[in-house]
């Protein structure tokens, strides 16, 4: 069996940033434990196989996306790397370019819409509605995850919050980017929370960026998925959104428009693009999206 790639940068408009996606377009006949295989063998953070969809129409398609550790329910950076490359492949058949494409994933389906920015096409997640699933109190043990001063975490005023727009997400405010920058994840206290929470995945922001068009700028780990440092993170850049509305540091504008940074520490810088409705306090229809590169494409031979 030879299984054909493409690799992927998402969240980026130059090669080697934002997030690796490897893409197989013929995952119809390939064994789940072989596709999770393969995705550990390449190491990135998400690999996904195009799969047929469940439901009829030519606007829509499965995926399945793995983890270097698990097999994952949702992956946004692999929905807009997988609509990037089906527009590649020519194997995209909806009637319009700047349509909204389905993609059925374990976790639900989840519409992407194609939209052009700076000449360039910015392939955007629409994201669930937000569930704010409880602020976590134990301030303490994230700073000791985190290997910084608990007070990095206090003097911002703001609580760790688990909010999900598709996945449960653990955010995590921080005063300064000198404070994000200077992160070292450890892992056993990591584990500490997984027991509290189900998961020890964090994802930490603040409001001091690097670039002066930035809103946030953030980074993500999820040593409990296989990876240690995420360099750009849709899923949970949407729950961010909520989180920055509901706490009241964006501008509370009928419609609002947020960019992240992440990824800058690993060398693989990032631009995430997130739009929101605001009604009654609260971000409604979220969406996140970036551009894609495409940096190469291979061939995994099975014997």
């Amino acid at each position: 069996m030879d299984l054909e790639y493409l690799l992927i940068d998402v969240f980026t408009d130059r090669p080697f940033g934002g997030s690796r996606l490897y893409f197989f377009a013929d995952g119809q006949n390939v064994p789940e434990d072989l596709m999770q295989k393969v995705a550990m063998e390449l190491g990135a953070g998400e690999t996904a196989f195009l799969v047929p969809a469940k439901t009829s129409g030519n606007d829509r398609a499965g995926l399945r996306v793995f983890t270097p550790a698990a097999e994952s329910p949702f992956g946004g950076h692999s929905v807009l790397g997988a609509t990037f490359a089906l527009d590649h492949l020519n194997m995209r058949h909806d009637s319009s370019d700047a349509g909204s494409f389905r993609w059925e994933l374990e976790a639900g389906n989840f519409n992407v819409i194609t939209s052009v920015e700076d000449d360039r096409r910015l392939f955007s997640l629409i994201q669930d509605a937000p569930v704010f699933l409880g602020q976590y109190f134990h301030r303490g043990k994230v700073a000791r995850t985190l290997g910084i001063p608990e007070e990095e975490i206090a003097i911002t005023g703001l609580p760790c919050e688990v909010i999900s727009t598709g996945l449960p997400i653990h955010i995590v405010p921080l005063s300064t980017l000198e404070a994000v920058e200077n992160i070292t994840l450890r892992r056993r206290d990591a584990d500490a929370i997984a027991r509290d929470l189900g998961f020890g995945d964090l994802f930490v922001f603040t409001c001091e960026t690097v670039h002066p068009d930035s809103t946030v700028h953030c980074r993500m780990f999820a040593p409990h998925f296989g990876i240690p440092e995420d360099p750009a993170s849709g899923a949970a850049t949407g729950a961010l959104v909520a989180y920055l509305v509901k706490h009241r540091l964006v501008k509370p504008n009928p419609r609002i428009r947020v960019i992240s940074e992440q990824g800058l520490e690993m060398g693989r810088p990032s631009r995430l693009v997130a739009e929101a409705e605001i009604s009654n306090g609260q971000a409604r229809a979220i969406t996140v999206g970036g551009h894609c590169v495409l940096v190469g494409s291979g061939k995994i031979c099975i014997p």
